[in-house]
Parts: C-alpha cells; structure tokens; sequence
C-alpha cells in the first residue's frame, strides 16, 4: 500500500513545500528535468509544466513543484485537470519563471475548477501574447504570482467565465507602454464572475501607465462582476481608472473596495479613479499627480450606465 509518506518526496524528514496531501507529487525542472521521467523526485523531475499538469489526476490534490531556476518560454498551458496545485520554490530572480512567446495565444489556459498557483512568475512577450491567464473556471487562487507586463499582452489576467476566483499578494509590474488593464472580467452573462477576491495586490504601472484599469470590466459584462471584495489593494500609473465597474444603474450595492491607494497618472482626477458602478467605497484614498493632493473617498459612487 502506498502511503501519504512515500507520495511525498523528502529533504532531511521535511515535506518539500510543508504539505501533505493524499494525491500525487510532482517536480519539474527545466534545467535537469526531462519528459521521460518520472517526475516524482527532484532528481527525476520533468521538464515542463503543461507535461505535469497532463499526469495529474483531477480532484485528488495533486501537486507540482516548480524548482529554483525553472524557466520556460511557450505558449498556451493548458491547466485542464481540476484540483491541482502549482507551486513555484525559490526567491527573487530564482522563482520560477514562465515567459510568453510573441504568439497569438494565452500563456495559461486554466479550464479546471480548483486550481492554486503560488510563487510563479510569468512575463509577458514584446507582441502577440493575448493574456497572460486566461480563467474558464470556478474557485481558483492565485497567491504571491508575479505579472510582470510587457507590451503583451493587453490585459494580463482575462476571466471569461468562472466565480469565486481570488488573487492574494500578487503583483503586475508593468515594464513597457501599451497594456490596457491588469485583470478583466470580460464575461456578459448575468453574475458569471461574481464572488471574486482582490485581496493585498500591487499594481504597479507607474513608470508606463495602464491605459484603462488595473481591475475592470467594459459595458458588455456589467452584470457578471456582483459580490466582488476589492480590499487593501495600491494601483500606481493608472491613465483614465483604477477601478472601472460600467456596472448596473441599480441603487444596491452588489460588491465593494475597501482600504485601497491609487495614484493618478498625467493629472487623472481623484474623484474619477475609482469608477465603480454599484460597488460601495470604504475609505479609500487617491493622489493626484498635478496637484500632489489626496483624498479619502467614501460611500457609493454614481452608477455608471449599463445597456
């Protein structure tokens, strides 16, 4: 019988990572790894992610670890197996790191229900990426992931489908001119997308400007964002909002942001930063970048108009 200590690899009696889990564990690294072997050890890990993903078995809490120094550039991983988490091991330039090509395509694909990614760095390529993840599913979380946003793709992070999905201690760096926004919510069917979390996030676009929102969702999917908690988050470099909800013009207020900071970037009004639709704002505060001047902004903001 196979026992939850002989699925676990070990370094000196501890758990890599410190979890336990009754499902299968996986290493991958691109530096020694290679597809034909097992996976199952750091000294026998596979060289690719998508091909770890494809050995997992869904809803059994199957976990890959990406090793220090894990680096690939492709495109379009596809995370299509439920439960599964992804978790990169190292610091600073020795997380692991996943780089767009210049292809017309998603970087990440995530299809299945449950996923969890933490400690992962993924860049965008100089054209042709179309987002850096693209969400079609419920209940995932992103926790300390790095988007580190070139000139591609337009929006870093695109949900078409999927609720309760959470973004926790996370980054977006923007390194060059052109991105639109940070995350999108870009589905139109009524509360396709509602219950998320934005929850300690930095968005940091201040040296290029985001040209729409760090957190937003156009006209088309005014009713799929309800119950959303947008909380203790600083948005740097925002050109026209940080937050743009064109959500419905009812008097309820169906989500709400809380506790955030955003700086205004070529003169952006502190009255106009946050665009919220009929989310309710608590306390938050926003800088002007002519004037240099701030303000704590409370209560509902205006509804913003929704066909």
């Amino acid at each position: 019988m196979t026992t939850v200590g002989d699925m676990l690899y070990q370094m000196g009696g501890v758990p890599v990572g410190g979890e336990f889990t009754t499902g299968s564990v996986f290493f991958v690294d691109s530096n020694t790894g290679s597809n034909s072997n097992d996976g199952k050890s750091p000294d026998t890990a596979f060289a690719t992610l998508d091909y770890a993903i494809g050995q997992c078995t869904a809803s059994k809490g199957d976990i890959i670890y990406l090793m220090p120094g894990h680096a690939e550039t492709t495109t379009a991983i596809a995370v299509d197996v439920a439960g599964v988490s992804i978790k990169g091991l190292g610091r600073g330039s020795a997380r692991p790191t996943i780089t767009a090509t210049t292809g017309a395509s998603d970087l990440i694909d995530i299809t299945a229900a449950g996923t969890y990614m933490e400690n992962v760095l993924l860049v965008g390529a100089a054209s042709g990426c179309t987002a850096l993840i693209d969400i079609a599913s419920a209940d995932n979380t992103f926790f300390k992931v790095e988007f580190r946003h070139g000139a591609a793709p337009t929006d870093a992070v695109t949900v078409t489908t999927g609720v309760r999905n959470k973004w926790h201690d996370c980054t977006w760096n923007g390194t060059a001119d052109g991105p639109d926004n940070g995350i999108e919510f870009q589905g139109a069917a009524e509360n396709i997308a509602k219950d998320f979390e934005v929850i300690g996030c930095k968005f940091n676009y201040g040296l290029y400007g985001l040209d729409e929102a760090a957190i937003g969702a156009p006209a088309t999917a005014c009713g799929s964002v309800e119950g959303g908690i947008i909380k203790d988050n600083v948005f740097s470099g925002m050109v026209l909002t940080a937050v743009d909800f064109n959500s419905s013009s009812a008097a309820a207020v169906r989500g709400i942001i809380t506790g955030c900071a955003g700086t205004a970037y070529l003169g952006l009004a502190i009255a106009t930063i946050y665009d919220l639709g009929s989310y309710g704002s608590v306390k938050n505060d926003a800088v002007d970048d002519f004037t240099k001047g701030s303000g704590l902004l409370y209560g509902q903001f205006p509804a913003g108009t929704c066909s």
